[in-house]
Protein backbone atom coordinates (compact mmCIF):
# COMPACT_ATOMS: atom_id res chain seq x y z
CA UNK A 1 0.00 0.00 0.00
CA UNK A 2 3.06 2.42 0.75
CA UNK A 3 4.52 2.07 -2.82
CA UNK A 4 0.81 2.22 -4.36
CA UNK A 5 0.16 5.73 -2.11
CA UNK A 6 3.99 6.79 -3.09
CA UNK A 7 2.93 5.98 -6.67
CA UNK A 8 0.28 8.31 -6.72
CA UNK A 9 -2.97 5.69 -5.82
CA UNK A 10 -5.66 7.94 -4.50
CA UNK A 11 -7.54 4.63 -2.36
CA UNK A 12 -3.89 3.55 -1.77
CA UNK A 13 -3.05 7.35 0.14
CA UNK A 14 -6.78 7.46 1.57
CA UNK A 15 -5.99 4.31 3.20
CA UNK A 16 -2.85 4.67 4.66
CA UNK A 17 -3.55 8.10 5.66
CA UNK A 18 -6.81 6.18 7.69
CA UNK A 19 -4.45 3.78 9.85
CA UNK A 20 -3.50 7.09 11.79
CA UNK A 21 -6.18 7.70 14.62
CA UNK A 22 -8.75 9.84 13.72
CA UNK A 23 -11.86 10.63 16.29
CA UNK A 24 -15.63 11.22 14.65
CA UNK A 25 -18.61 12.56 16.77
CA UNK A 26 -22.17 11.90 15.99
CA UNK A 27 -24.85 14.79 17.29
CA UNK A 28 -28.21 15.25 16.27
CA UNK A 29 -28.00 13.98 12.99
CA UNK A 30 -24.50 15.23 11.66
CA UNK A 31 -20.79 14.17 11.68
CA UNK A 32 -18.16 15.73 12.76
CA UNK A 33 -14.55 14.35 12.63
CA UNK A 34 -11.08 15.38 13.13
CA UNK A 35 -7.51 13.87 11.78
CA UNK A 36 -4.96 13.31 9.16
CA UNK A 37 -7.76 12.86 6.31
CA UNK A 38 -9.22 15.87 6.93
CA UNK A 39 -6.57 18.45 8.80
CA UNK A 40 -5.04 19.89 5.23
CA UNK A 41 -8.92 20.80 3.69
CA UNK A 42 -9.67 22.86 7.12
CA UNK A 43 -9.31 26.62 6.79
CA UNK A 44 -6.80 27.88 9.90
CA UNK A 45 -7.68 27.58 12.92
CA UNK A 46 -10.27 24.91 12.60
CA UNK A 47 -10.01 21.60 13.62
CA UNK A 48 -13.03 19.54 13.35
CA UNK A 49 -14.55 18.65 9.38
CA UNK A 50 -18.30 18.96 9.65
CA UNK A 51 -19.05 16.06 7.32
CA UNK A 52 -23.12 16.34 6.89
CA UNK A 53 -25.93 14.06 7.89
CA UNK A 54 -25.91 10.60 9.11
CA UNK A 55 -28.39 7.95 9.24
CA UNK A 56 -28.84 6.03 13.09
CA UNK A 57 -25.92 3.98 13.04
CA UNK A 58 -23.74 7.76 14.20
CA UNK A 59 -20.15 7.82 13.85
CA UNK A 60 -20.06 4.27 12.76
CA UNK A 61 -21.11 3.88 9.10
CA UNK A 62 -19.12 0.88 8.85
CA UNK A 63 -20.59 -1.00 10.78
CA UNK A 64 -23.90 -2.32 9.30
CA UNK A 65 -24.89 -4.14 12.96
CA UNK A 66 -26.14 -1.94 15.45
CA UNK A 67 -26.86 -4.03 19.09
CA UNK A 68 -28.39 -0.62 20.66
CA UNK A 69 -32.22 -1.18 18.23
CA UNK A 70 -33.70 -3.50 20.56
CA UNK A 71 -35.73 -5.28 17.60
CA UNK A 72 -32.12 -5.86 15.82
CA UNK A 73 -30.59 -7.08 18.64
CA UNK A 74 -33.69 -9.43 19.38
CA UNK A 75 -33.62 -10.56 16.02
CA UNK A 76 -30.48 -11.16 16.35
CA UNK A 77 -30.25 -13.30 19.04
CA UNK A 78 -33.79 -15.16 17.98
CA UNK A 79 -31.23 -16.28 15.41
CA UNK A 80 -27.86 -17.50 17.07
CA UNK A 81 -26.64 -20.66 15.74
CA UNK A 82 -23.57 -20.67 18.18
CA UNK A 83 -23.17 -19.62 22.10
CA UNK A 84 -20.39 -20.19 24.47
CA UNK A 85 -18.44 -18.74 27.33
CA UNK A 86 -15.53 -17.23 25.79
CA UNK A 87 -12.86 -14.13 26.50
CA UNK A 88 -11.19 -11.68 23.76
CA UNK A 89 -8.37 -9.20 24.07
CA UNK A 90 -9.20 -5.53 23.00
CA UNK A 91 -7.17 -3.29 21.00
CA UNK A 92 -6.00 -1.84 24.26
CA UNK A 93 -4.36 -4.96 25.39
CA UNK A 94 -6.95 -5.51 28.23
CA UNK A 95 -8.34 -9.20 28.57
CA UNK A 96 -11.74 -9.64 28.98
CA UNK A 97 -12.67 -12.98 30.28
CA UNK A 98 -15.62 -15.18 30.99
CA UNK A 99 -17.43 -13.16 27.98
CA UNK A 100 -20.33 -14.62 26.52
CA UNK A 101 -19.88 -15.18 22.71
CA UNK A 102 -23.03 -15.13 20.16
CA UNK A 103 -22.67 -16.22 16.51
CA UNK A 104 -25.20 -15.88 14.09
CA UNK A 105 -25.65 -14.85 10.42
CA UNK A 106 -29.22 -12.97 9.01
CA UNK A 107 -29.89 -11.96 5.18
CA UNK A 108 -30.30 -8.19 3.87
CA UNK A 109 -33.63 -8.62 3.62
CA UNK A 110 -34.32 -9.87 7.24
CA UNK A 111 -32.18 -6.80 8.41
CA UNK A 112 -33.71 -4.42 6.21
CA UNK A 113 -37.02 -5.02 7.91
CA UNK A 114 -35.76 -4.89 11.48
CA UNK A 115 -33.08 -2.01 11.31
CA UNK A 116 -33.20 1.17 10.79
CA UNK A 117 -29.58 1.79 10.65
CA UNK A 118 -29.44 -0.85 7.64
CA UNK A 119 -32.22 0.94 5.82
CA UNK A 120 -30.81 4.20 6.52
CA UNK A 121 -27.51 2.59 5.27
CA UNK A 122 -29.08 1.26 2.19
CA UNK A 123 -31.73 3.80 1.06
CA UNK A 124 -34.05 1.60 -0.43
CA UNK A 125 -35.38 -2.08 0.60
CA UNK A 126 -32.94 -4.52 -1.46
CA UNK A 127 -34.13 -6.19 -4.53
CA UNK A 128 -33.99 -9.67 -5.35
CA UNK A 129 -30.41 -9.60 -6.46
CA UNK A 130 -29.66 -8.11 -2.77
CA UNK A 131 -32.27 -9.67 -0.52
CA UNK A 132 -30.85 -13.10 0.09
CA UNK A 133 -27.42 -11.61 0.55
CA UNK A 134 -25.77 -12.24 4.20
CA UNK A 135 -24.72 -10.70 7.08
CA UNK A 136 -22.24 -13.27 9.71
CA UNK A 137 -21.92 -11.03 12.86
CA UNK A 138 -20.39 -12.52 16.10
CA UNK A 139 -21.50 -9.98 19.62
CA UNK A 140 -19.25 -10.10 23.04
CA UNK A 141 -21.08 -9.44 25.77
CA UNK A 142 -20.25 -9.66 29.85
CA UNK A 143 -21.73 -11.21 32.40
CA UNK A 144 -24.77 -9.04 32.43
CA UNK A 145 -25.27 -9.20 28.81
CA UNK A 146 -23.72 -5.23 28.41
CA UNK A 147 -22.19 -5.36 24.41
CA UNK A 148 -18.47 -5.22 24.51
CA UNK A 149 -17.77 -5.92 20.98
CA UNK A 150 -19.51 -6.99 17.63
CA UNK A 151 -17.66 -8.32 14.17
CA UNK A 152 -19.93 -8.02 11.04
CA UNK A 153 -18.77 -9.54 7.48
CA UNK A 154 -21.17 -8.77 4.77
CA UNK A 155 -21.23 -10.12 1.15
CA UNK A 156 -23.54 -9.49 -1.55
CA UNK A 157 -22.76 -11.97 -3.30
CA UNK A 158 -25.44 -14.40 -3.82
CA UNK A 159 -26.08 -18.53 -5.55
CA UNK A 160 -26.92 -17.73 -9.23
CA UNK A 161 -24.98 -14.63 -9.12
CA UNK A 162 -21.54 -15.81 -10.52
CA UNK A 163 -20.61 -12.84 -12.79
CA UNK A 164 -22.58 -10.00 -11.49
CA UNK A 165 -20.27 -7.29 -9.80
CA UNK A 166 -20.27 -7.72 -5.89
CA UNK A 167 -19.27 -5.93 -2.80
CA UNK A 168 -17.92 -7.26 0.61
CA UNK A 169 -16.83 -5.75 3.65
CA UNK A 170 -15.90 -6.17 7.50
CA UNK A 171 -16.34 -4.42 10.85
CA UNK A 172 -15.61 -4.43 14.41
CA UNK A 173 -16.81 -2.33 17.08
CA UNK A 174 -15.55 -2.57 20.66
CA UNK A 175 -17.30 -0.86 23.64
CA UNK A 176 -14.19 0.11 25.44
CA UNK A 177 -15.86 1.82 28.11
CA UNK A 178 -19.81 2.11 29.92
CA UNK A 179 -20.98 5.40 31.90
CA UNK A 180 -24.61 5.91 32.66
CA UNK A 181 -25.85 9.74 31.82
CA UNK A 182 -23.18 10.55 29.44
CA UNK A 183 -24.13 13.43 27.36
CA UNK A 184 -22.69 13.54 23.71
CA UNK A 185 -22.07 17.52 22.40
CA UNK A 186 -20.94 18.58 19.16
CA UNK A 187 -17.30 20.05 18.80
CA UNK A 188 -17.20 24.11 19.35
CA UNK A 189 -18.62 25.78 16.41
CA UNK A 190 -15.78 28.20 15.97
CA UNK A 191 -13.48 24.72 15.60
CA UNK A 192 -15.94 23.32 12.83
CA UNK A 193 -16.11 23.70 9.32
CA UNK A 194 -18.08 22.10 6.92
CA UNK A 195 -15.84 19.98 4.14
CA UNK A 196 -16.97 18.16 1.13
CA UNK A 197 -14.64 15.13 1.05
CA UNK A 198 -10.87 14.53 2.24
CA UNK A 199 -7.69 16.74 1.44
CA UNK A 200 -6.43 16.76 -2.04
CA UNK A 201 -9.86 14.89 -3.04
CA UNK A 202 -9.00 11.42 -2.19
CA UNK A 203 -11.88 9.18 -1.00
CA UNK A 204 -13.15 8.85 1.85
CA UNK A 205 -13.44 4.78 1.00
CA UNK A 206 -16.20 4.52 4.44
CA UNK A 207 -19.87 4.78 3.08
CA UNK A 208 -20.85 1.14 3.38
CA UNK A 209 -24.47 1.72 1.56
CA UNK A 210 -22.56 2.92 -1.65
CA UNK A 211 -20.36 0.78 -1.53
CA UNK A 212 -23.32 -1.99 -1.60
CA UNK A 213 -25.42 -0.39 -3.85
CA UNK A 214 -22.59 0.05 -6.38
CA UNK A 215 -21.58 -3.94 -5.82
CA UNK A 216 -17.94 -2.81 -5.80
CA UNK A 217 -15.35 -5.59 -5.16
Amino acid sequence: MKKDAADGDPVARSLLIQTRPHRSVSVNGKLYTTGPLYAPALPKGKTWALRGAIPNGGAFTDQVVDVFEPQTLKKLLSDTYFRKRSGFKDSTGRIHENTMLYKGKITFADLYAVSPTFRALLGRKPDATLAPALVWWWLWTDKDGTPMMVDSIWDTWIKGGAGRPHARGAARTEYLAWRPHVTVKPPRSSLVAKVEGPADGLPEIDDVGEAIRDRRD
